[in-house]
């Protein structure tokens, strides 16, 4: 083992093999899952009997390929709960586990090897921690991107260990394989640059030159170089309830009725008791039809059964559903210990907490942190306008 051990954990296909471990009538078939943006509609993803079918197709032209496909709608919220269930076990293995992006994870192997017995049982440990038909793919490397290069090369239920030099085993590898852009992607194959080891032979400042703030990156990456750490998985406090209709309902007053029962549970639970929450999610299968999930967030953290009821009721007034639900889930998350907006005696101040209070509303709605910034003084005496002030990410 070396100074710096990671793992990189890859599940090709989750979504697919996600719904096959649900339904397992769906082994050996042709199965194409859609998701829909706006009135488009692409596919997520497909199996391998699908043939002709890739990601990002529109619908149409999928079912012309494929005409005996089984299709099925995203059900988003079914995969992510699976890879949760990975990551879970995965940090049964090792105290550092990071959650990159749908079905792809890295595990921090420092210090194991020992306890496990060497580096085979361990990396057999991993393996072991996904459930087998997913049939998860492992590299190992010094570093996260030469470690995913290494389980996109590792067939089902192997792994691989990329070798002392980094550059070389990355040498033949295409440039698509590289966390960027699909502009700086198409920039470097309209430069003739379709490799890892082409890309590594320039000078980094030729490519910075091309690619801006990418290029350095990219370059470093071609040459094995990735000192970034891991980033340990953090999970988010939820409260959960659920509940079954006794058939299958569309009407309001049924719906209403369900969630003031759960919310009712939820605000009861300690973990919640005397706390505020931001966002609400709402998930129910529907008869006959593809699930359904809506995700509300709080104009203000509300502390109360009531004050949430109210707030979701005057939404749901407006959201048409998608057919009979069968039964419903709610979410509680992004608690908080205090109200939403303080008061204070200070006009300065009370903006000051507004505005704070207005970018976590933000970050709860989008999911994400938004992309807001301020304008800070840098070197306001200068000659050069560029130089005097910044733009700075907004920090509440």
């Amino acid at each position: 083992m070396t100074d710096r051990s990671i793992a990189c954990i890859l599940i090709t296909h989750l979504p697919v093999k996600a719904e096959v471990r649900r339904y397992p009538q769906l082994r050996g078939k042709p199965v194409v899952i859609t998701e829909s943006y706006g009135s488009k509609e692409l596919v997520l993803d497909s199996s391998s009997e699908a043939r002709g079918v890739v990601s990002g197709m529109s619908l149409q032209e999928a079912v012309s390929r494929c005409k005996s496909a089984t299709l099925l709608q995203a059900d988003t919220p079914h995969y992510e709960t699976a890879f949760d269930g990975v990551i879970s076990s995965l940090e049964q293995r090792s105290p550092l586990v990071e959650k990159a992006e749908l079905g792809c994870a890295y595990v921090g192997l420092d210090g194991l090897e020992a306890m496990y017995g060497g580096e085979a049982r361990l990396i057999s440990s991993l393996l072991q921690a996904v459930p087998e038909e997913f049939n998860p793919r492992i590299g190992v490397a010094e570093g996260k991107f030469p470690a995913y290069v290494a389980s996109v090369t590792s067939s089902g239920g192997r792994a691989t260990r990329v070798p002392q030099d980094t550059a070389g085993f990355l040498k033949d590898f295409s440039v698509n394989l590289l966390p960027l852009s699909w502009n700086s992607k198409e920039r470097l194959h309209g430069f003739g640059l379709h490799t890892l080891g082409q890309l590594a032979s320039l000078k980094v400042g030729s490519v910075q030159s091309q690619l801006k703030a990418e290029g350095e990156k990219a370059w470093e990456l071609a040459n094995g170089i990735d000192s970034s750490h891991l980033l340990p998985y953090q999970r988010e406090e939820v409260v959960t309830e659920f509940l079954t209709f006794p058939s299958p309902t569309v009407t309001q007053h049924a719906i209403l009725t369900a969630v003031e029962t759960l919310l009712g549970r939820a605000f009861t639970r300690p973990l919640i008791r005397g706390r505020y929450v931001r966002t609400a999610t709402m998930e129910s299968h529907v008869f006959r039809r593809p699930p359904w999930t809506k995700r509300f967030a709080f104009k203000e953290a509300v502390g109360s059964k009531e004050r949430a009821l109210f707030s979701l009721k005057s939404r749901l007034d407006i959201v048409t559903m998608p057919g009979p639900l069968e039964d419903m889930k709610l979410t509680l998350a992004g608690f908080t210990g205090q109200a939403g907006i303080q008061s204070s005696l200070f006009p300065h101040t009370r903006k000051q907490e507004q505005l704070k209070e207005m970018m976590r509303q933000l970050e709860a709605l989008l999911g994400c942190r938004p992309p807001i910034y301020r304008v800070r003084d840098v070197e306001p005496w200068s000659r050069i306008p560029e130089r005097r002030q910044a733009l700075v990410p907004f920090d509440p």
